[in-house]
């Protein structure tokens, strides 16, 4: 989805499943180098809205409100996620 074809209501935006990698690591203390252990990365998922489907990135926004009589739509939780982590989208179906 092109810039100029984004959507921002929600009843036009696809439910996914995204399955992606993560960093995991980061310890906050100082150890010697050969203390340190090789860790894979975190294998995560996230289920939303997919707010915007660009070549570089995947932002998807798990709540919604849809607009309605004196309500505007909305969203939280939006997470941007980079396409190079990405491993799999899945579309969900409403029912």
């Amino acid at each position: 989805m092109a810039d100029d074809e984004k959507t921002h209501d929600p009843a036009e935006m696809r439910l996914v499943l995204i399955e992606w990698e993560d960093s995991v690591g980061a310890d906050p203390r100082w150890q010697l180098l050969e203390d340190t252990e090789p860790r894979h990365p975190a294998q995560c998922r996230s289920v939303g809205w997919l707010a915007c489907d660009e070549d570089d990135y995947k932002t998807v926004i798990p709540h919604t409100i849809l607009p309605g009589v004196g309500v505007c739509a909305q969203g939280s939780g939006d997470m941007t996620i980079p396409t190079s982590a990405v491993r799999r989208i899945v579309d969900l179906v409403v029912s």
